[in-house]
């Protein structure tokens, strides 16, 4: 059950696809901002009939189109809340989706919550293994994102990149160590309009050749007008800590300047370790170490 009726262009658009059609992400949930896109998941048959991810403009609405092969089965997290908008008898995609039982998915959820706490300590550690105290505060940057996302996902929670500020805000109290620091380490106090549009010029550069950079950025204007800034500079930063964490070394070193504005860092090397030793000590604890 959508918390909002589907546009009829969009199901008409979803009926048009040739493979069978299902809604996901924060459409199927109560979080959708007028910003956000539809994402429409495609199951297609083979990994010959894959194509290439893209958003698309449906009646002056963003529609990301997500090619998806191989089992549900591996797909458990992003397809739990999916909505069928079209199947057929090749797949049986409402067979299918029964097969994602609640338990299931708080397994995988779970699973993957540990999966990006332990990716945090790594980010952690290639922070002490650095010299370069810019590059320093961008993996402390890169590893809070990682321990919140974490913390979400063990708290039953599918973190969503724009929401990813309201979801922290309706964590259970009890789920919520180490939350303060981390956001202290991503720097939410830093939140103002200057500094999300130093960013918002580094980010788009990072992102030149992605195929969502307009959709990202019509959110961060979304945002903005709205004037929920701290929302804005978390899921900004969140998109450029994604983009900068699959870089090579090298790349760090080169393009410093353009790192350091994309994620609004600082490099008070004092205090970065100090905040680290605090996420540390809260990861390890979500850990149950």
């Amino acid at each position: 059950m959508l918390p909002d009726p589907l546009p009829t262009a969009i199901k008409a658009f979803a009926s048009e696809i040739v493979y069978p059609v299902a809604l996901i992400g924060c459409r199927t949930s109560e979080m959708s901002l007028d910003c956000c896109e539809y994402d429409l998941a495609v199951f297609v048959v083979t990994q010959e009939d894959n194509q290439a991810n893209q958003v698309v403009q449906v009646d002056n609405r963003p529609v990301e189109l997500m090619h998806i092969t191989g089992s549900i089965k591996d797909h458990i997290i992003d397809l739990a809340d999916m909505v069928i908008l079209k199947d057929n008898s090749k797949l049986m995609l409402s067979s299918a989706a029964k097969d994602i039982i609640s338990e299931k998915y708080k397994k995988m959820l779970a699973a993957s919550g540990k999966k990006l706490l332990i990716n945090s300590l790594f980010c952690q550690q290639k922070m002490r293994g650095t010299k370069h105290p810019m590059v320093a505060a961008m993996w402390l940057k890169i590893a809070a994102y990682e321990f919140i996302d974490g913390i979400l996902a063990l708290s039953g929670n599918r973190p969503m990149p724009v929401h990813i500020l309201e979801q922290v805000r309706q964590i259970d109290s009890r789920m919520a160590e180490g939350l303060e620091v981390a956001l202290e380490c991503i720097g939410v106090e830093r939140a103002t309009r200057p500094a999300i549009s130093r960013s918002m010029g580094a980010i788009k550069e990072l992102k030149s050749k992605d195929y969502d950079r307009e959709l990202f950025m019509s959110k961060v204007s979304h945002l903005l007008e709205r004037r929920m800034l701290v929302d804005c500079y978390c899921y900004a930063g969140r998109v450029a800590a994604k983009n900068l964490v699959s870089r090579k070394e090298i790349f760090y070193s080169q393009y410093s300047k353009l790192v350091q504005l994309a994620l609004d860092l600082v490099s008070d090397v004092q205090s970065l370790e100090k905040m680290q030793k605090g996420l540390f000590r809260a990861t390890n604890r979500a850990l149950g170490r």
